[in-house]
C-alpha cells in the first residue's frame, strides 16, 4: 500500500511539471490579497526560488524536480514594469533548459493548483516568492555555512567581529578589500524582517547598510556568486546567518 502511494505521489508530480512546463510562455506580475506583488506566469501561477542556487545553477534534481517543476520559456516576454534584460536561461546538468531572473533559476511549486496560490512561500526556510520590485537582499544557502545573506545578485555579505553596532571598523585598506554594501532601498523575503536593516552614515560621507545594526559588506575575493571565500578571514569576517545573528561575543 505505501508503495502504490509513492508512486501515485510521483505520478502526480511528473503530471503536475508536464503541465505546468507546457502551457506557459511568458511572466507577469500579480498581487495577493495582503498586497505582496510577485512574479507569475501567464496563468497567474506563482514563480519561486531556491536559496540553494546562489550560484546561479540549479541544484534541484530528482525528487526535488518532481515537486518544484521548472519554469522555461523559450520566447519570453515580459510586461511593463519588468526588464527582459533581467531574465535567462540556464541549461541544467539534464540537458534541459530553465528560464532565470536576475540570476535565479525559476520554479513552481506542485502543490500549487490555482492561479493565486502561494503555498510553497518560505517552503522548508528555502522556497521563496520573488516580489516586484526585486529582492536587494535575499537568503543564499551554502552546504558549508547553511543559510546567510546575500545581495539580489547571489552575492555573498558579511559582518566584520571588530565594528561595533552602528559602527564600522573598516577603513582605508580594510574597506578596500571589504567594500561597503549599499542599496536605495531594502526588500526581503518573508524571512527576513526588512525593519531589522538600517543604515550608517561612514566617516567618508557615503552609507552603509546594516543588519541589526552591524555593518554589512563584499569581499573583493569573490568572484561569482554565491561564492564565500571571505568567511572566516582573519577569523574576523563572516557571512550573515540571519537566525543566528547576532552572535554572541
Amino acid at each position: 500500500m505505501k508503495q502504490r502511494l509513492a508512486v501515485l505521489v510521483i505520478v502526480v508530480a511528473l503530471l503536475a511539471a508536464s503541465a505546468f512546463t507546457a502551457s506557459a510562455q511568458n511572466v507577469t506580475v500579480k498581487s495577493s490579497p495582503s498586497g505582496v506583488t510577485y512574479l507569475a506566469d501567464d496563468n497567474g501561477m506563482t514563480l519561486y526560488y531556491y536559496t540553494a542556487d546562489t550560484n546561479g545553477q540549479s541544484s534541484c534534481y530528482g525528487g526535488c524536480a518532481k515537486a518544484w517543476p521548472i519554469f522555461y520559456a523559450p520566447n519570453l516576454s515580459v510586461p511593463d514594469g519588468l526588464s527582459a534584460d533581467d531574465f535567462g536561461t540556464i541549461t541544467r546538468t539534464d540537458g534541459t533548459s530553465q528560464t532565470t531572473y536576475k540570476g535565479w533559476p525559476l520554479y513552481y511549486w506542485f502543490k500549487d493548483k490555482a492561479a493565486g496560490d502561494m503555498t510553497g512561500e518560505g517552503f522548508h526556510k528555502v522556497w521563496y516568492v520573488l516580489k516586484v520590485p526585486p529582492y536587494t537582499v535575499m537568503i543564499g544557502t551554502n552546504k558549508a555555512v547553511g543559510n546567510y545573506l546575500v545581495d539580489g545578485n547571489g552575492n555573498a555579505l558579511y559582518w566584520f567581529a571588530k565594528d561595533k553596532v552602528n559602527t564600522s571598523a573598516c577603513s582605508g585598506d580594510c574597506l578596500k578589500a571589504w567594500p561597503a554594501f549599499t542599496v536605495d532601498s531594502v526588500v526581503v523575503p518573508s524571512a527576513l524582517n526588512a525593519s531589522d536593516f538600517g543604515t550608517i552614515n561612514r566617516d567618508d560621507g557615503t552609507s552603509q547598510v546594516t543588519y541589526k545594526g552591524w555593518p554589512l559588506y563584499y569581499w573583493v575575493k569573490d568572484k561569482m556568486r554565491g561564492d564565500i571565500t571571505g568567511q572566516n578571514v582573519g577569523k574576523v569576517w563572516f557571512v550573515v546567518d540571519p537566525e543566528k545573528f547576532p552572535p554572541k561575543m
